[in-house]
Formats: C-alpha cells, sequence, structure tokens
C-alpha cells in the first residue's frame, strides 16, 4: 500500500509576508538564515539547509518554525531520533503547531511509537478539524495495524475535505479490499483511473482486488498496465507471475518471477515462488538454490527452512 506522506517546509507563500519578513532583516538575522535554508531544502541540499536553520536557531533559540523545518531535514537525512527533538522542540514553543504535531506523528509511527503517534494525530485533528493530511496519515497508521473500519472512516474524511485526493482514494481502496468488501474497493480504484489513467499503483491495487476475485484476466491485465506505467516494479512482476502460474501457464509465470528477481535480487517472496514454479516443471537443482536464497534473506521464517531442507533431503537420495 502506497503510503505518502506530507513533509512541508515553512515558506511563506503570500507575498505581503514575504515582504514583511525581508523588511526584518536587519533587525533580526535569524528569518535570512530561515529562508536561506528553505531555499537549500527546495534544491535538496538538506546539509546546507541543516547548517542555515541551526544558525537561525542560534540567533533566535525560540524560534519553532527553524525547529519544525530542521526536524524535516533531520528526517530526509535520517535522523528520526533528531527530528523528533526538533519537533517537540517546535510544539514546546508553539502547541498549536498543526504540521509539527503531524510531522511527529509521522516520525513516532515510523519509529513504532504507534500510540503517541496516535495521539498526536489527534492532536492534529482537535486543533484544525478539516486537515485531510492528517486524517489520511491517521488512515494509514490504522491499517497498519488492520483496524480497517477506522481507517476507512478516515480515508472517507480525508476525501470529504480534499476530494482529488488519489493517494486517500487508492488506500481507501486497498482498505475495503482487506475488510472484504472488494465491490466498493473496485469502483474506489476505477475512480482514480477515470480521472488518472497512468496511475500505476492504482492499477496494481486493482489487479490484486480482481485477482482475490479470480478474476485473473482482468486481473493479469491490470499488472501489464502497472508494468507500462512502471517497468521493473518487483512487486508487480511477482504478482503477475502469480497470477499466470494460478492460470495454469507455469513457464510463463517463471519469467515473470525471473523478472522480479533481476528487478529486486533481494524480494523474498519472489525468489520462493520462483523456486516452487521451478520444483513445479522438475527443475529441483534450481528450485534448491531459489529456496536457499528466500531462506538466506529471511532466516527467521521457518517455512522457508523448511522447504529448503525438504528438498536438499530429497535430492540427496
Amino acid at each position: 500500500m502506497s503510503v505518502p506522506t506530507l513533509r512541508q517546509l515553512y515558506i511563506p507563500i503570500a507575498a505581503w509576508l514575504l515582504f514583511a519578513t525581508l523588511q526584518v532583516l536587519a533587525a533580526d538575522r535569524a528569518d535570512e538564515h530561515l529562508q536561506r535554508g528553505n531555499a537549500l531544502a527546495q534544491q535538496q541540499d538538506w546539509s546546507a539547509a541543516a547548517v542555515e536553520y541551526r544558525e537561525a536557531l542560534r540567533l533566535r533559540p525560540r524560534y519553532p518554525e527553524a525547529h519544525y523545518n530542521l526536524g524535516n531535514v533531520l528526517e530526509v537525512r535520517g535522523d528520526r531520533q533528531g527530528a523528533i527533538a526538533e519537533f517537540r522542540q517546535a510544539l514546546s514553543l508553539k502547541p498549536d503547531y498543526v504540521e509539527a504535531h503531524n510531522n511527529l506523528a509521522l516520525a513516532l509511527q515510523a519509529s513504532g511509537d504507534y500510540n503517541e503517534a496516535l495521539s498526536q494525530f489527534g492532536e492534529v485533528i482537535r486543533i484544525k478539524p478539516d486537515y485531510a493530511e492528517a486524517h489520511f496519515n491517521l488512515g494509514n497508521l490504522l491499517a497498519g495495524k488492520s483496524e480497517w473500519d477506522a481507517a476507512i472512516a478516515e480515508y472517507r474524511l480525508a476525501l470529504l475535505l480534499r476530494p482529488a485526493d488519489t493517494a486517500a482514494r487508492i488506500n481507501l481502496g486497498y482498505a475495503l479490499a482487506k475488510k472484504g468488501a472488494a465491490d466498493s474497493a473496485i469502483l474506489q480504484l476505477r475512480e482514480v483511473l477515470r480521472t488518472k489513467p497512468g496511475d500505476a499503483g492504482a492499477h496494481f491495487n486493482l489487479a490484486n482486488v480482481l485477482a482475490s476475485q479470480g478474476d485473473l484476466d482482468s486481473a493479469i491485465a491490470e499488472y501489464r498496465l502497472a508494468l507500462l506505467l512502471k517497468p521493473g516494479d518487483a512487486a508487480v512482476e511477482d504478482n503477475l507471475g502469480y497470477a499466470i502460474e494460478q492460470r495454469g501457464d507455469l513457464n510463463r509465470a517463471i519469467l515473470e518471477y525471473r523478472a522480479a528477481v533481476h528487478s529486486q535480487p533481494g524480494d523474498v517472496r519472489a525468489h520462493f515462488n520462483l523456486a516452487a514454479a521451478l520444483e513445479s516443471i522438475g527443475q529441483l537443482r534450481a528450485a534448491l538454490e531459489e529456496y536457499g536464497m528466500a531462506a538466506k534473506l529471511d532466516p527467521g521464517n521457518e517455512g522457508f527452512q523448511a522447504e529448503y531442507a525438504r528438498l536438499a533431503a530429497l535430492l540427496k537420495h
């Protein structure tokens, strides 16, 4: 499931705001460093942006926007704990800072602290009930916990507030499918494709729902469209191979599994599916090698280990 997130930078958008900021530069150099940091962040020069934000904070320690922007940069650079600390600093200075609550929640969620992330999303929605991004992000958190009814409700709220939100509609379709409402899921995903026929993610998710309903021909067609739009996507290639295998064409399925392994050598499921298909057509040595790769990539999976041991013992006789 695609889970895009909002990582806004605090950049004034109205001309009069920008003008007002420029007028106080002589009195407060911190604003100048904030603006430089914003410009560098837009260029994805994260290290230089961080330097500017830190300088802004040296000059004005109680500067919530600089803490917030520095937190965003640290998150992008992989320093999640540092980002969390900066978002908390921003909120200590500006408790109703909805973007800081939102991005703190995202960082907490990514670090596995789902309970506090849930609390932070709730705080965003309390302060600004019409903040569509928070409803979308909360939906993603709930979906990750398999709380499908609650996730569906949040995605619907996000779409009520922002009807053109493709990601929310795709994720709503995914959640509906997981709940077992396949027809409703298909309607949502087809609505995405009506307005955005080039959305590879929507084609992929639609294919998955169709495959789950046994409509393999339609699913295969959607997987192929997804690959035309996004060549080399291992997940699509793997699922396409499985759908073709379910239809009974093992040789063609093997080609797709090999493509998935080539696109993403670390795709455990593709190695395992390839192994099973190779074994089915009697290519036992090649199958053993693929079972071995799956077992190596996921050593804690007892099923992979068992299949490798079973075939290895068989080949010894």
